[in-house]
């Protein structure tokens, strides 16, 4: 709800205050998950039944026992010899989970990331195990946001005498390649658009601002939007969940040159949710692009009359930031985050650590100079809270800033955050 002030030269009645308690919706990969095999032999069929995806649909196959020369075959025109397969390892170097993955697995992705690029089927690969194949997949998924037509995959275990020989590989494919060659284009032309408002001398940080800022502005959050697990739900039709809003942001921050990573793990209730990892000057932040959109915690409900302002508080945080909200269950270790260096209210100048005039009047002033209509001030500490609302709210110092007579504004007291409209 939306507190207001009238200023009239003497105090009065202060507005109840809003409280936001944000919420997450599910998100991540769809995975396969392990069924029984039956061994191979040498001379009969098997019926293998494939893996049960996350849509509960089955596949039963029968065939006679694989011929690995074949196999091989394949794996050769896929470009999946020792020098395709280095060269696709030393392609992926730069990329987060990449490197933080088992190095002994890297073939393992470099085998996988070229079977979804090219749609392989039934593809020979080195894994050793079930739990293999899932962590090389969502390894190659949480590094490559373009990779938006796969959304599971399966696999065959083949074995002799009760023991497994080696396993074959299948995307789960939502687009053929035919088709994605026309998608492409419209993703190109987003990201043309998106990225045409970014000055090419843009600093690390003003680059992640910017990503932020348009997604929030240019995304609807919708739990009933196609593809939402992928960019295509953004960039397409411009409405998404968690796993849409940080995909996107990866990609388009891949474009600019700046290391972002793809984070699953839960919030509040235990509920799947997605956010993101950044390096701005070699430092590592979070950011949870879809946190900060007023439409994701309206969702459903009817909004107020007024427009909610962009949420901030997830722009480039620490880990102890993150944690009061997030639980990080990912597919590889995250660094922790230390640094707020490049946090936007301390970049921004809206962190208090307790109530300052001066820097108050300049906050506002920058506002109103760059078109804003709302700002935003956050405050350290619970002390600072206090101290700050007492001087804004209690005895309406708000009035000194705003080029008005009356103060409409909402109050976080999780997060020690305060919204001002102009």
């Amino acid at each position: 709800m939306i507190a207001s002030l009238v200023g009239c030269g003497k105090k009065l009645p202060v507005g109840p205050s809003s409280s936001t308690n944000p919420g997450g919706q599910t998100s991540g990969q769809t995975t396969a998950a392990a069924s029984n095999k039956k061994p191979v032999t040498t001379n009969e069929p098997i019926t293998y039944k494939a893996p049960v995806v996350e849509q509960g649909e089955t596949v039963d196959v029968t065939e006679a026992p694989a011929d690995e020369e074949k196999l091989d075959e394949q794996r050769e025109e896929l470009g999946l010899d020792d020098t395709g397969i280095a060269e696709t390892e030393e392609e992926n170097s730069d990329y987060y989970c990449f490197n933080m993955m088992d190095a002994d697995k890297h073939e393992l992705y470099a085998e996988i990331y070229t079977i979804l690029l090219e749609e392989g089927n039934d593809v020979k690969v080195s894994a050793t195990s079930d739990e293999d194949l899932k962590y090389a997949f969502q390894c190659v998924l949480n590094d490559h946001p373009e990779i938006y037509w796969v959304d599971g995959y399966s696999y065959v275990r083949h074995e002799r005498g009760g023991q497994i020989q080696y396993y074959t590989f299948s995307g789960k494919y939502n687009y053929s390649v035919k088709e994605r060659e026309s998608i492409q284009s419209d993703i190109d032309a987003y990201v043309s658009t998106a990225l045409s408002g970014i000055s090419s001398s843009a600093s690390e940080y003003e680059k992640v601002k910017y990503v932020y800022e348009y997604i929030i502005d240019n995304t609807e959050y919708d739990l009933t939007a196609e593809d939402n697990q992928n960019i295509l739900s953004v960039m397409r039709d411009g409405r998404s969940v968690c796993a849409g809003y940080a995909k996107t942001m990866q990609y388009l921050l891949y474009e600019l040159d700046v290391e972002c990573t793809f984070v699953v793990g839960s919030v509040y209730g235990g509920q799947g949710h997605a956010w993101n990892l950044v390096n701005i000057n070699d430092a590592y932040y979070y950011v949870d692009p879809t946190w900060g959109d007023a439409s994701y915690f309206v969702n459903g409900q009817e909004a107020d009359s007024i427009d909610m302002p962009m949420n901030y508080d997830y722009l480039n945080i620490t880990s102890q930031e993150l944690i009061k909200t997030h639980s990080i269950d990912n597919v590889v270790t995250m660094p922790m985050c230390i640094s707020d260096a490049a946090n936007y209210y301390v970049k921004e100048g809206a962190l208090f650590y307790s109530y300052d005039y001066g820097q108050m009047f300049n906050l506002f002033e920058k506002a109103y100079k760059s078109g804003k209509k709302v700002v935003t001030v956050k405050c350290s500490s619970q002390f600072a809270f206090e101290n700050v609302r007492k001087e804004l709210i209690d005895n309406q110092q708000i009035f000194e800033f705003l080029r008005g007579d009356k103060a409409s504004y909402t109050i976080s007291e999780d997060t020690y955050t305060m919204n001002f409209w102009l």
